[in-house]
Protein backbone atom coordinates (compact mmCIF):
# COMPACT_ATOMS: atom_id res chain seq x y z
CA UNK A 1 0.00 0.00 0.00
CA UNK A 2 1.12 3.12 -0.98
CA UNK A 3 1.57 5.69 2.19
CA UNK A 4 -0.31 8.98 2.24
CA UNK A 5 2.76 11.23 1.95
CA UNK A 6 3.53 9.08 -1.70
CA UNK A 7 -0.34 9.39 -2.67
CA UNK A 8 0.13 13.39 -1.62
CA UNK A 9 3.57 14.19 -3.22
CA UNK A 10 1.89 12.11 -6.39
CA UNK A 11 -1.14 13.90 -6.55
CA UNK A 12 0.84 17.78 -5.97
CA UNK A 13 3.49 16.70 -8.74
CA UNK A 14 0.56 16.16 -11.05
CA UNK A 15 -0.99 19.75 -10.00
CA UNK A 16 2.15 21.12 -10.42
CA UNK A 17 2.85 19.44 -14.20
CA UNK A 18 -0.94 20.40 -14.68
CA UNK A 19 -0.16 23.74 -13.87
CA UNK A 20 3.22 23.88 -15.69
CA UNK A 21 1.55 22.89 -19.18
CA UNK A 22 -1.28 25.54 -18.28
CA UNK A 23 1.20 27.98 -18.16
CA UNK A 24 3.28 26.69 -21.38
CA UNK A 25 0.22 26.74 -23.09
CA UNK A 26 -0.95 30.05 -22.03
CA UNK A 27 2.72 31.08 -23.22
CA UNK A 28 2.79 29.24 -26.41
CA UNK A 29 -0.84 30.93 -27.35
CA UNK A 30 0.18 34.21 -26.24
CA UNK A 31 3.00 33.70 -28.82
CA UNK A 32 1.35 32.78 -31.27
CA UNK A 33 -1.61 35.24 -30.89
CA UNK A 34 0.95 38.59 -30.01
CA UNK A 35 4.22 37.21 -32.67
CA UNK A 36 0.96 36.74 -35.28
CA UNK A 37 -1.06 40.41 -34.67
CA UNK A 38 2.49 42.31 -34.35
CA UNK A 39 3.71 40.28 -37.70
CA UNK A 40 0.30 41.50 -39.36
CA UNK A 41 0.50 45.28 -37.90
CA UNK A 42 4.25 45.07 -39.21
CA UNK A 43 3.37 44.26 -42.81
CA UNK A 44 0.42 46.62 -42.67
CA UNK A 45 2.06 49.63 -41.29
CA UNK A 46 5.23 49.55 -43.70
CA UNK A 47 2.53 49.06 -46.72
CA UNK A 48 0.71 51.73 -45.40
CA UNK A 49 3.84 54.03 -44.99
CA UNK A 50 5.03 52.98 -48.17
CA UNK A 51 1.59 53.52 -50.23
CA UNK A 52 1.64 56.82 -48.42
CA UNK A 53 5.32 57.80 -49.61
CA UNK A 54 4.40 56.88 -52.86
CA UNK A 55 0.95 58.93 -53.09
CA UNK A 56 2.63 61.42 -51.95
CA UNK A 57 4.59 61.80 -54.90
CA UNK A 58 1.35 61.25 -56.92
CA UNK A 59 0.11 64.18 -55.39
CA UNK A 60 3.13 66.54 -55.65
CA UNK A 61 3.01 65.84 -59.55
CA UNK A 62 -1.10 66.26 -59.84
CA UNK A 63 -0.58 69.62 -58.05
CA UNK A 64 2.14 70.84 -60.29
CA UNK A 65 -0.45 69.63 -63.49
CA UNK A 66 -3.37 71.18 -61.59
CA UNK A 67 -1.64 74.89 -60.94
CA UNK A 68 -0.39 74.25 -64.59
CA UNK A 69 -4.16 73.48 -65.67
CA UNK A 70 -5.30 76.64 -63.42
CA UNK A 71 -3.22 78.87 -64.82
CA UNK A 72 -3.79 78.07 -68.46
CA UNK A 73 -7.58 78.18 -67.49
CA UNK A 74 -7.31 81.89 -65.69
CA UNK A 75 -4.86 83.26 -68.92
CA UNK A 76 -7.51 82.26 -71.38
CA UNK A 77 -9.35 85.37 -72.10
CA UNK A 78 -11.44 84.55 -75.01
CA UNK A 79 -11.77 80.98 -76.53
CA UNK A 80 -13.34 82.11 -80.02
CA UNK A 81 -9.89 84.13 -79.88
CA UNK A 82 -7.84 81.13 -79.22
CA UNK A 83 -9.84 79.52 -82.21
CA UNK A 84 -9.42 82.10 -84.91
CA UNK A 85 -6.30 84.39 -84.15
CA UNK A 86 -3.50 82.96 -84.74
CA UNK A 87 -1.76 85.85 -83.24
CA UNK A 88 -3.62 85.18 -79.61
CA UNK A 89 -2.90 81.74 -79.66
CA UNK A 90 0.68 82.21 -79.89
CA UNK A 91 0.89 85.03 -77.20
CA UNK A 92 -1.63 82.66 -75.45
CA UNK A 93 1.13 79.40 -75.48
CA UNK A 94 3.96 82.00 -74.99
CA UNK A 95 2.88 83.10 -71.18
CA UNK A 96 2.23 79.67 -70.54
CA UNK A 97 5.44 78.39 -71.65
CA UNK A 98 7.43 79.84 -68.34
CA UNK A 99 4.73 78.54 -66.26
CA UNK A 100 5.22 75.16 -67.14
CA UNK A 101 9.18 74.61 -67.62
CA UNK A 102 9.11 76.09 -64.13
CA UNK A 103 6.56 73.90 -62.68
CA UNK A 104 8.33 70.91 -64.58
CA UNK A 105 11.81 71.84 -62.95
CA UNK A 106 10.44 71.25 -59.62
CA UNK A 107 8.03 68.26 -59.79
CA UNK A 108 10.45 65.42 -58.74
CA UNK A 109 10.43 63.10 -62.12
CA UNK A 110 9.33 65.36 -64.78
CA UNK A 111 10.60 64.55 -68.08
CA UNK A 112 8.29 66.29 -70.12
CA UNK A 113 5.44 69.47 -69.99
CA UNK A 114 2.53 70.64 -72.44
CA UNK A 115 -0.11 72.27 -73.43
CA UNK A 116 -2.18 71.27 -76.53
CA UNK A 117 -5.18 72.38 -77.89
CA UNK A 118 -8.09 70.82 -79.32
CA UNK A 119 -7.18 69.75 -83.18
CA UNK A 120 -10.63 70.27 -83.81
CA UNK A 121 -10.49 74.04 -84.13
CA UNK A 122 -6.50 74.67 -83.52
CA UNK A 123 -3.66 74.25 -86.04
CA UNK A 124 -2.64 70.11 -85.25
CA UNK A 125 0.73 71.20 -83.74
CA UNK A 126 -0.17 73.86 -81.91
CA UNK A 127 0.33 74.60 -78.05
CA UNK A 128 3.27 73.46 -76.11
CA UNK A 129 5.72 70.70 -76.01
CA UNK A 130 9.44 71.16 -73.39
CA UNK A 131 11.04 67.86 -72.76
CA UNK A 132 14.08 66.59 -71.59
CA UNK A 133 16.15 64.44 -74.06
CA UNK A 134 18.08 62.77 -71.37
CA UNK A 135 17.36 61.63 -67.86
CA UNK A 136 19.23 64.78 -66.14
CA UNK A 137 19.20 67.27 -68.70
CA UNK A 138 18.02 70.53 -68.91
CA UNK A 139 13.93 70.95 -70.60
CA UNK A 140 14.03 71.63 -74.30
CA UNK A 141 11.28 73.16 -76.52
CA UNK A 142 10.42 70.49 -79.27
CA UNK A 143 7.70 70.57 -81.76
CA UNK A 144 4.71 69.27 -80.60
CA UNK A 145 2.79 65.72 -82.28
CA UNK A 146 1.21 66.68 -85.24
CA UNK A 147 -2.57 65.22 -84.85
CA UNK A 148 -3.12 65.47 -87.99
CA UNK A 149 -0.60 62.55 -88.73
CA UNK A 150 -3.24 60.10 -86.52
CA UNK A 151 -6.37 58.72 -85.44
CA UNK A 152 -8.24 59.60 -82.48
CA UNK A 153 -8.46 55.63 -81.96
CA UNK A 154 -4.15 55.56 -82.20
CA UNK A 155 -4.12 55.12 -77.94
CA UNK A 156 -0.68 54.00 -78.47
CA UNK A 157 0.25 57.57 -80.62
CA UNK A 158 -2.06 60.07 -78.96
CA UNK A 159 -3.87 58.25 -76.21
CA UNK A 160 -2.52 60.69 -73.85
CA UNK A 161 -4.93 63.42 -74.99
CA UNK A 162 -7.80 61.74 -76.12
CA UNK A 163 -8.43 59.35 -73.30
CA UNK A 164 -8.30 61.83 -70.83
CA UNK A 165 -10.85 63.98 -72.93
CA UNK A 166 -13.64 60.77 -73.44
CA UNK A 167 -13.03 60.00 -69.36
CA UNK A 168 -14.24 63.90 -68.90
CA UNK A 169 -11.30 64.36 -65.62
CA UNK A 170 -7.69 64.32 -64.69
CA UNK A 171 -6.27 60.43 -65.83
CA UNK A 172 -3.28 58.89 -64.78
CA UNK A 173 -2.15 57.25 -68.16
CA UNK A 174 -0.58 53.62 -68.35
CA UNK A 175 3.40 53.26 -68.16
CA UNK A 176 5.10 53.38 -71.15
CA UNK A 177 8.62 53.21 -72.57
CA UNK A 178 10.31 56.14 -74.54
CA UNK A 179 12.69 54.88 -76.95
CA UNK A 180 14.43 58.33 -77.40
CA UNK A 181 15.82 58.57 -74.10
CA UNK A 182 15.59 55.04 -72.67
CA UNK A 183 13.25 55.81 -70.05
CA UNK A 184 10.19 54.09 -68.80
CA UNK A 185 7.48 56.76 -68.19
CA UNK A 186 4.08 57.51 -66.99
CA UNK A 187 1.80 60.59 -67.43
CA UNK A 188 -0.72 62.86 -65.86
CA UNK A 189 -3.03 64.64 -67.89
CA UNK A 190 -6.04 66.93 -67.04
CA UNK A 191 -8.36 68.03 -69.96
CA UNK A 192 -9.35 71.82 -69.85
CA UNK A 193 -12.38 72.98 -70.56
CA UNK A 194 -14.98 76.26 -71.40
CA UNK A 195 -18.44 77.17 -71.77
CA UNK A 196 -18.57 73.15 -71.81
CA UNK A 197 -16.29 72.42 -75.04
CA UNK A 198 -12.81 71.14 -74.86
CA UNK A 199 -9.98 73.57 -75.17
CA UNK A 200 -6.88 71.25 -75.06
CA UNK A 201 -5.16 69.04 -72.49
CA UNK A 202 -2.09 69.84 -69.77
CA UNK A 203 -0.09 67.13 -68.82
CA UNK A 204 3.27 66.06 -67.30
CA UNK A 205 5.62 62.69 -68.18
CA UNK A 206 7.28 61.30 -65.11
CA UNK A 207 10.02 58.67 -64.89
CA UNK A 208 8.38 55.56 -63.70
CA UNK A 209 12.33 54.85 -62.30
CA UNK A 210 11.19 57.46 -59.69
CA UNK A 211 8.25 55.18 -58.57
CA UNK A 212 9.96 51.59 -59.24
CA UNK A 213 13.25 53.40 -56.54
CA UNK A 214 10.80 53.81 -53.82
CA UNK A 215 8.97 50.10 -54.59
CA UNK A 216 12.84 48.28 -55.27
CA UNK A 217 13.69 49.93 -51.71
CA UNK A 218 11.27 48.46 -49.56
CA UNK A 219 12.60 45.25 -47.90
CA UNK A 220 10.80 43.52 -45.01
CA UNK A 221 11.97 40.62 -42.86
CA UNK A 222 14.84 38.97 -44.66
CA UNK A 223 14.17 38.71 -48.26
CA UNK A 224 10.82 40.14 -48.39
CA UNK A 225 9.92 42.99 -50.67
CA UNK A 226 7.07 44.97 -52.60
CA UNK A 227 5.61 45.41 -56.17
CA UNK A 228 3.34 47.18 -58.06
CA UNK A 229 0.76 46.00 -59.91
CA UNK A 230 -2.27 47.68 -61.92
CA UNK A 231 -5.83 47.85 -61.43
CA UNK A 232 -6.44 45.25 -64.13
CA UNK A 233 -3.52 42.77 -62.69
CA UNK A 234 -0.53 43.78 -64.93
CA UNK A 235 2.99 43.57 -62.87
CA UNK A 236 3.92 47.25 -63.23
CA UNK A 237 7.27 46.95 -61.13
CA UNK A 238 8.20 43.54 -59.58
CA UNK A 239 11.88 42.05 -58.97
CA UNK A 240 11.20 38.17 -60.94
CA UNK A 241 8.38 39.36 -63.37
CA UNK A 242 8.36 42.14 -66.45
CA UNK A 243 6.36 44.66 -66.47
CA UNK A 244 3.31 44.31 -68.15
CA UNK A 245 2.97 40.54 -67.69
CA UNK A 246 -0.67 39.60 -66.17
CA UNK A 247 0.46 38.25 -63.09
CA UNK A 248 -1.46 35.25 -63.40
CA UNK A 249 -0.03 34.06 -66.26
CA UNK A 250 3.25 34.21 -64.71
CA UNK A 251 2.14 31.45 -62.37
CA UNK A 252 -1.22 29.96 -61.64
CA UNK A 253 -0.60 30.10 -57.78
CA UNK A 254 -0.74 33.76 -58.26
CA UNK A 255 -3.91 33.70 -59.96
CA UNK A 256 -6.00 34.03 -56.44
CA UNK A 257 -3.54 37.16 -55.66
CA UNK A 258 -4.94 38.72 -58.50
CA UNK A 259 -8.60 38.41 -57.92
CA UNK A 260 -7.67 39.95 -54.25
CA UNK A 261 -5.51 42.50 -55.85
CA UNK A 262 -8.61 43.21 -58.18
CA UNK A 263 -10.69 43.58 -55.15
CA UNK A 264 -8.69 46.87 -54.48
CA UNK A 265 -9.46 46.11 -50.36
CA UNK A 266 -7.75 46.95 -47.25
CA UNK A 267 -7.76 44.89 -43.98
CA UNK A 268 -5.64 44.61 -41.19
CA UNK A 269 -4.99 40.81 -41.81
CA UNK A 270 -2.61 39.51 -44.69
CA UNK A 271 -3.15 37.30 -47.28
CA UNK A 272 -1.74 33.57 -48.08
CA UNK A 273 -0.42 32.30 -51.17
CA UNK A 274 2.11 30.13 -52.61
CA UNK A 275 4.88 31.27 -54.80
CA UNK A 276 7.24 29.17 -56.45
CA UNK A 277 6.81 26.41 -53.69
CA UNK A 278 7.32 29.19 -51.16
CA UNK A 279 4.15 29.85 -48.59
CA UNK A 280 3.88 33.41 -48.35
CA UNK A 281 1.78 36.39 -46.94
CA UNK A 282 0.87 39.47 -48.58
CA UNK A 283 -0.23 42.69 -47.65
CA UNK A 284 -1.59 45.66 -49.90
CA UNK A 285 -2.71 49.24 -50.20
CA UNK A 286 -4.49 50.71 -53.21
CA UNK A 287 -2.64 54.20 -54.66
CA UNK A 288 -4.15 57.32 -55.85
CA UNK A 289 -3.47 56.65 -59.60
CA UNK A 290 -5.58 53.11 -58.87
CA UNK A 291 -2.65 50.79 -58.63
CA UNK A 292 -2.18 48.34 -55.79
CA UNK A 293 1.35 48.56 -53.82
CA UNK A 294 1.92 45.25 -52.04
CA UNK A 295 4.62 43.95 -49.70
CA UNK A 296 5.03 40.09 -49.26
CA UNK A 297 7.42 37.71 -47.90
CA UNK A 298 7.67 34.17 -46.91
CA UNK A 299 5.58 32.45 -43.70
CA UNK A 300 8.36 31.12 -42.41
CA UNK A 301 10.47 34.28 -42.08
CA UNK A 302 6.95 35.98 -40.71
CA UNK A 303 6.80 33.03 -38.21
CA UNK A 304 10.61 32.83 -36.99
CA UNK A 305 10.28 34.67 -33.97
CA UNK A 306 7.16 33.06 -32.99
CA UNK A 307 8.46 29.37 -33.61
CA UNK A 308 11.69 30.87 -31.61
CA UNK A 309 9.74 32.54 -28.76
CA UNK A 310 8.00 28.97 -28.27
CA UNK A 311 11.00 27.24 -27.99
CA UNK A 312 12.32 29.32 -25.40
CA UNK A 313 8.71 28.65 -23.61
CA UNK A 314 9.16 25.12 -24.36
CA UNK A 315 12.63 24.73 -22.70
CA UNK A 316 11.44 26.99 -19.83
CA UNK A 317 8.79 24.70 -19.07
CA UNK A 318 10.54 22.06 -19.23
CA UNK A 319 13.27 23.19 -17.05
CA UNK A 320 10.67 24.67 -14.46
CA UNK A 321 8.93 21.03 -14.42
CA UNK A 322 12.17 19.76 -13.37
CA UNK A 323 12.57 22.34 -10.81
CA UNK A 324 9.34 21.75 -9.31
CA UNK A 325 9.42 18.07 -9.66
CA UNK A 326 12.61 18.44 -6.90
CA UNK A 327 11.15 20.90 -5.33
CA UNK A 328 8.05 18.94 -4.79
CA UNK A 329 9.41 15.87 -2.88
CA UNK A 330 10.97 18.50 -0.12
CA UNK A 331 7.99 20.70 0.18
CA UNK A 332 5.15 19.53 -0.80
CA UNK A 333 2.85 21.40 1.43
CA UNK A 334 4.21 24.48 1.06
CA UNK A 335 4.14 24.22 -2.57
CA UNK A 336 0.44 23.95 -2.77
CA UNK A 337 -0.74 27.56 -2.18
CA UNK A 338 1.64 29.44 -4.36
CA UNK A 339 1.07 26.59 -7.34
CA UNK A 340 -2.65 27.05 -7.06
CA UNK A 341 -1.63 31.07 -7.59
CA UNK A 342 0.71 30.46 -10.43
CA UNK A 343 -1.82 28.18 -12.33
CA UNK A 344 -5.15 31.18 -11.94
CA UNK A 345 -2.30 33.59 -12.82
CA UNK A 346 -1.74 31.55 -16.05
CA UNK A 347 -5.02 31.75 -16.74
CA UNK A 348 -5.54 35.38 -16.62
CA UNK A 349 -2.58 36.06 -18.62
CA UNK A 350 -3.84 33.44 -21.54
CA UNK A 351 -7.25 35.48 -21.20
CA UNK A 352 -5.58 38.96 -21.69
CA UNK A 353 -5.66 39.92 -18.13
CA UNK A 354 -2.17 41.43 -17.21
CA UNK A 355 -3.35 42.95 -13.83
CA UNK A 356 -1.71 40.16 -11.57
CA UNK A 357 -0.74 40.13 -8.27
CA UNK A 358 1.13 37.00 -6.11
CA UNK A 359 0.16 36.96 -2.77
CA UNK A 360 1.41 33.87 -1.40
CA UNK A 361 5.49 33.79 -1.83
CA UNK A 362 7.63 31.13 0.10
CA UNK A 363 11.15 31.58 1.00
CA UNK A 364 12.30 29.01 -1.46
CA UNK A 365 12.61 28.42 -5.27
CA UNK A 366 9.18 28.34 -5.54
CA UNK A 367 8.30 31.96 -4.33
CA UNK A 368 11.65 33.01 -6.49
CA UNK A 369 9.68 31.64 -9.27
CA UNK A 370 6.15 33.39 -8.31
CA UNK A 371 8.40 36.38 -7.52
CA UNK A 372 9.82 36.59 -11.03
CA UNK A 373 7.08 35.62 -12.75
CA UNK A 374 5.25 38.67 -11.36
CA UNK A 375 8.25 40.90 -12.47
CA UNK A 376 7.40 39.70 -15.72
CA UNK A 377 4.00 40.38 -15.80
CA UNK A 378 4.70 43.69 -14.00
CA UNK A 379 7.50 44.59 -16.65
CA UNK A 380 5.55 43.22 -19.73
CA UNK A 381 2.63 45.65 -18.36
CA UNK A 382 4.72 48.76 -18.27
CA UNK A 383 5.78 47.85 -21.47
CA UNK A 384 2.98 47.32 -23.30
CA UNK A 385 1.73 50.44 -21.97
CA UNK A 386 5.08 52.27 -22.77
CA UNK A 387 4.81 50.86 -26.90
CA UNK A 388 0.97 51.96 -26.85
CA UNK A 389 1.65 55.72 -25.49
CA UNK A 390 4.68 55.82 -28.34
CA UNK A 391 2.83 54.25 -31.20
CA UNK A 392 -0.56 55.96 -30.98
CA UNK A 393 0.19 59.50 -28.61
CA UNK A 394 1.38 62.71 -30.09
CA UNK A 395 4.18 63.75 -27.69
CA UNK A 396 3.41 67.43 -28.42
CA UNK A 397 0.05 68.22 -27.99
CA UNK A 398 -1.13 64.93 -26.40
CA UNK A 399 -3.87 64.04 -28.88
CA UNK A 400 -3.60 60.86 -30.71
CA UNK A 401 -0.96 60.89 -33.54
CA UNK A 402 -1.04 60.07 -37.22
CA UNK A 403 -0.56 56.17 -36.27
CA UNK A 404 -3.67 55.91 -33.96
CA UNK A 405 -5.42 58.32 -37.39
CA UNK A 406 -4.72 55.04 -39.61
CA UNK A 407 -5.74 52.61 -37.05
CA UNK A 408 -8.85 54.23 -36.59
CA UNK A 409 -9.31 54.67 -40.55
CA UNK A 410 -9.26 51.17 -40.57
CA UNK A 411 -11.56 50.54 -38.47
CA UNK A 412 -13.73 52.72 -39.71
CA UNK A 413 -13.51 51.41 -43.00
CA UNK A 414 -14.30 47.69 -41.35
CA UNK A 415 -17.29 49.29 -40.07
CA UNK A 416 -18.15 50.69 -44.07
CA UNK A 417 -17.96 47.21 -45.19
CA UNK A 418 -19.86 45.47 -42.45
CA UNK A 419 -22.32 48.24 -42.10
CA UNK A 420 -23.75 51.94 -43.00
CA UNK A 421 -21.77 53.78 -40.01
CA UNK A 422 -23.24 57.32 -39.20
CA UNK A 423 -19.91 59.82 -39.16
CA UNK A 424 -18.36 62.96 -40.31
CA UNK A 425 -14.58 64.00 -40.55
CA UNK A 426 -13.62 67.24 -39.53
CA UNK A 427 -10.00 68.51 -40.88
CA UNK A 428 -8.10 71.32 -40.07
CA UNK A 429 -5.21 73.45 -40.44
CA UNK A 430 -3.12 75.87 -38.91
CA UNK A 431 -3.24 79.61 -40.95
CA UNK A 432 0.27 80.83 -40.68
CA UNK A 433 2.33 78.46 -38.65
CA UNK A 434 5.19 78.74 -41.37
CA UNK A 435 5.26 82.82 -40.73
CA UNK A 436 5.47 82.52 -37.00
CA UNK A 437 8.04 79.55 -36.98
CA UNK A 438 10.14 81.94 -39.45
CA UNK A 439 9.74 84.71 -37.60
CA UNK A 440 9.33 84.00 -34.17
CA UNK A 441 11.17 80.71 -33.78
CA UNK A 442 9.74 77.37 -33.45
CA UNK A 443 9.13 77.49 -29.94
CA UNK A 444 6.55 79.90 -30.52
CA UNK A 445 5.16 77.43 -32.97
CA UNK A 446 5.15 74.59 -31.14
CA UNK A 447 2.53 77.11 -28.66
CA UNK A 448 0.81 78.16 -31.52
CA UNK A 449 -0.07 74.40 -31.99
CA UNK A 450 -0.79 73.57 -28.63
CA UNK A 451 -3.42 76.70 -28.14
CA UNK A 452 -4.89 75.58 -31.37
CA UNK A 453 -5.30 71.72 -30.32
CA UNK A 454 -6.35 72.85 -26.75
CA UNK A 455 -9.12 74.70 -28.97
CA UNK A 456 -9.95 72.04 -30.96
CA UNK A 457 -10.20 69.49 -28.00
CA UNK A 458 -12.73 71.83 -25.98
CA UNK A 459 -15.16 72.17 -28.94
CA UNK A 460 -15.25 68.40 -29.70
CA UNK A 461 -14.41 67.14 -26.53
CA UNK A 462 -16.24 64.03 -27.20
CA UNK A 463 -14.62 62.70 -30.26
CA UNK A 464 -11.78 61.51 -30.91
CA UNK A 465 -9.02 63.66 -32.37
CA UNK A 466 -5.91 63.47 -33.91
CA UNK A 467 -2.73 65.34 -35.06
CA UNK A 468 -1.91 63.83 -38.63
CA UNK A 469 0.85 66.68 -39.52
CA UNK A 470 2.50 69.59 -38.50
CA UNK A 471 -0.27 71.52 -38.92
CA UNK A 472 -2.95 69.68 -39.47
CA UNK A 473 -5.42 67.35 -36.93
CA UNK A 474 -8.55 65.52 -37.89
CA UNK A 475 -11.69 64.90 -35.67
CA UNK A 476 -14.23 62.33 -36.09
CA UNK A 477 -17.33 62.91 -34.98
CA UNK A 478 -20.38 60.35 -34.08
CA UNK A 479 -23.19 60.18 -32.43
CA UNK A 480 -24.25 63.81 -30.67
CA UNK A 481 -21.19 65.42 -32.00
CA UNK A 482 -22.10 64.20 -35.30
CA UNK A 483 -25.69 65.46 -34.97
CA UNK A 484 -24.76 68.90 -33.40
CA UNK A 485 -21.72 69.58 -35.80
CA UNK A 486 -23.40 73.03 -37.18
CA UNK A 487 -23.23 74.19 -33.20
CA UNK A 488 -20.01 72.80 -32.57
CA UNK A 489 -18.23 74.85 -35.76
CA UNK A 490 -20.01 77.81 -34.60
CA UNK A 491 -19.05 77.18 -31.10
CA UNK A 492 -15.73 76.82 -32.51
CA UNK A 493 -15.92 80.15 -34.51
CA UNK A 494 -16.25 82.02 -31.59
CA UNK A 495 -13.56 80.43 -29.44
CA UNK A 496 -11.43 80.73 -32.25
CA UNK A 497 -11.91 84.72 -32.19
CA UNK A 498 -10.94 85.06 -28.68
CA UNK A 499 -7.74 82.84 -29.02
CA UNK A 500 -4.65 84.59 -30.04
CA UNK A 501 -1.63 83.43 -31.88
CA UNK A 502 2.03 83.09 -30.81
CA UNK A 503 2.55 87.16 -32.36
CA UNK A 504 0.48 89.40 -29.97
CA UNK A 505 -2.12 90.88 -31.25
CA UNK A 506 -3.66 88.15 -34.09
CA UNK A 507 -6.13 86.09 -33.63
CA UNK A 508 -5.70 82.41 -33.82
CA UNK A 509 -6.41 81.25 -37.14
CA UNK A 510 -7.50 77.78 -38.24
CA UNK A 511 -9.35 76.80 -41.51
CA UNK A 512 -11.74 73.71 -41.14
CA UNK A 513 -13.32 71.52 -44.13
CA UNK A 514 -16.25 68.56 -42.90
CA UNK A 515 -17.27 66.22 -44.72
CA UNK A 516 -20.38 63.59 -43.49
CA UNK A 517 -20.39 59.91 -44.72
CA UNK A 518 -22.37 59.49 -47.31
CA UNK A 519 -22.87 55.29 -48.40
CA UNK A 520 -24.09 55.80 -51.68
CA UNK A 521 -20.78 57.74 -52.70
CA UNK A 522 -18.10 56.93 -50.15
CA UNK A 523 -16.74 53.78 -50.96
CA UNK A 524 -13.86 54.38 -48.73
CA UNK A 525 -12.58 56.62 -45.60
CA UNK A 526 -10.71 57.88 -48.28
CA UNK A 527 -13.66 59.32 -50.01
CA UNK A 528 -14.93 61.18 -46.79
CA UNK A 529 -11.51 62.45 -45.60
CA UNK A 530 -10.55 63.97 -49.46
CA UNK A 531 -13.81 65.72 -49.40
CA UNK A 532 -13.27 67.56 -45.53
CA UNK A 533 -9.64 68.28 -47.10
CA UNK A 534 -11.10 69.23 -50.25
CA UNK A 535 -13.86 72.16 -47.77
CA UNK A 536 -10.51 72.97 -45.27
CA UNK A 537 -8.77 74.49 -48.67
CA UNK A 538 -11.30 76.23 -49.87
CA UNK A 539 -12.04 78.13 -46.13
CA UNK A 540 -8.40 78.53 -46.17
CA UNK A 541 -8.81 79.92 -49.38
CA UNK A 542 -11.71 82.14 -48.41
CA UNK A 543 -10.14 83.24 -44.78
CA UNK A 544 -7.27 84.58 -46.66
CA UNK A 545 -9.40 86.53 -49.25
CA UNK A 546 -10.70 88.31 -46.32
CA UNK A 547 -8.57 88.50 -43.91
CA UNK A 548 -10.50 90.48 -41.49
CA UNK A 549 -13.39 88.46 -41.65
CA UNK A 550 -13.62 84.54 -40.14
CA UNK A 551 -15.50 82.12 -42.18
CA UNK A 552 -18.61 81.47 -41.51
CA UNK A 553 -20.57 79.53 -38.72
CA UNK A 554 -22.22 76.49 -39.77
CA UNK A 555 -21.26 76.15 -43.06
CA UNK A 556 -22.77 73.03 -44.64
CA UNK A 557 -20.58 70.04 -44.68
CA UNK A 558 -19.13 68.55 -47.71
CA UNK A 559 -21.88 65.48 -49.22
Amino acid sequence: MRSIQTKFIALILSCVLLSSLVIGGAGVRIAHTVVDRDSAQIMNLLCSEKAGELDGLFSRIEQSVKTLALYASEQLDSLDRLKNDADYREAYTARLTDVAVNAADNTEGALAVYVRFNPTFAPPTSGLFWSRTTRNGSFQKLVPTDFSTYSPSDDEHVGWYYIPVNNGCATWMEPYYNQNIDVQMVSYVIPLYRDNETVGVVGMDIDFGVIEEVVNNIRVYDSGYAFLVDARGLVMCHREIPMGTPMGSADESLIPVVAELENGTTGSGLFTYGWKGTEKELSFRTLRNTMRLAVTAPLAEIDASRNGLVRHILTALLLISVLFVALTVLFTRRLVRPLKELNVAAQKIAQGDYSVTIRNQTRDEVGTLAESFQKTVDSLQKYISYINGLAYRDPLTGVKNKTAYLEAERQMEERMRTGQPEFAVVVMDINGLKTVNDTCGHDFGDILIIDACKLICRTFKRSPVYRIGGDEFVVILENGDLEHYAELLEEFERGMAGCYSARPGEALSIARGIAVYDSQTDLVFANVFKRADDAMYQNKAAMKARPAQSAAPGEPAAR
